[in-house]
């Protein structure tokens, strides 16, 4: 794969429910280390880049930067979408995609990036959204990067809360573009707190990190398959509650106004843990995700206690159930 990406990590040491939390420690490092060590395992990303606030108070977060050979930008801290565009400006070529790089997600998916990014590129796509609703892929899977087109336009046209979080604007507006869908593995939909908030999230990316013996990053997929393993593990943070995310931070009219959209577009589906139910095993490939009553895009719905994924058509609310494994 020809390394194309520039990957921008916002981070900052202050915060509401935790300030500092990336440069907490997990094991040895940093938790902004261990971010930087995954971006390493990417064979997509050419360029990372630390996009940090103006002043004094971030000295810590650009001396782990320097430490590992990353360069630093700084801009305005409560404009994160300015410090991003900033980043883009300084280090971006003229056929690189956009990662936003959260900086509370220990365990992202660098294989997720790889694959979103392939596809991206092989369809021409300005970026690919989980083939999901009502729940997010597990935090750290399903990311992709945009176009360095949808960027420029993220950067011009966010206001207000978008200003916060970058792509929310993109979000509010997909019908300008040209995306599509991406039916991620089973294995990624799991109700477990990956996301660094509180201080138990972070005891439990401690233990999480205590019970890896590899000399590389754990993949994501490795990390939820412990946790299914050891449940009284993953209840470590079950008490946290989330702040934002996909359908927490926009209303049910722009989320439903997503499911029209998403109608039309094309899919491109997963090649491992999906198996469709008895009446569609003979359905393989392309219409194993289509709905057998009027052909439109079937998303996931909920995950049972079996961890069994459920489907409904976003046309005629025809429901299907599918079926995977982690092993």
């Amino acid at each position: 794969m020809n390394p194309n990406v520039l990957a921008v990590c916002c981070a900052r040491e202050t915060g509401e429910r935790f300030p500092g939390k990336c440069l907490e420690t997990i094991g040895t490092l940093p938790v902004l280390a261990h971010i930087f060590a995954r971006l390493e395992q990417a064979e997509s990303v050419r360029q990372v880049v630390l996009a940090i606030p103006d002043g004094q108070g971030q000295n810590r977060l650009r001396h782990l930067a320097v430490e590992f050979g990353i360069p630093v930008i700084a801009g305005p801290e409560h404009d994160v979408v300015a410090r991003m565009d900033l980043a883009v400006k300084r280090h971006a070529r003229e056929d690189d995609l956009v990662f936003r790089v959260m900086t509370d997600q220990p365990f992202l998916d660098w294989n997720a990036l790889d694959t979103a990014t392939a596809v991206m590129i092989g369809h021409k796509w300005d970026f690919v959204l989980p083939l999901t609703f009502n729940e997010d892929p597990v935090y750290g899977g399903g990311i992709h990067p945009w176009s360095l087109r949808a960027w420029q336009a993220i950067a011009q046209q966010s206001r207000n809360d978008e200003l916060e979080h970058p792509g929310m604007w993109l979000r509010r507006n997909l019908a300008k573009w040209q995306y599509g869908l991406a039916d991620l593995p089973h294995w990624m939909y799991r109700p477990y707190r990956l996301e660094l908030d509180m201080p138990q999230d972070l005891e439990l990316f401690r233990v999480i990190h205590a019970a890896w013996t590899g000399e590389t990053p754990p993949p994501l997929r490795w990390v939820v398959r412990f946790l299914d393993r050891n449940p009284s593990v993953a209840a470590m943070n079950a008490s946290v509650h989330e702040k934002t995310g996909t359908y927490i931070s926009f209303s049910r009219a722009e989320i439903d106004a997503w499911y029209r959209d998403y109608a039309e577009r094309e899919i491109v589906w997963s090649e491992v843990g999906m198996s469709g139910s008895m009446e569609l095993k003979a359905e393989r490939g392309r219409r194993a995700f289509r709905c057998g009553e009027c052909g439109c895009a079937m998303m996931a719905l909920s995950i049972t206690s079996k961890n069994d994924l459920l489907t409904r058509c976003v046309r005629c609310g025809e429901k299907r159930t599918f079926y995977a494994s982690v092993n």
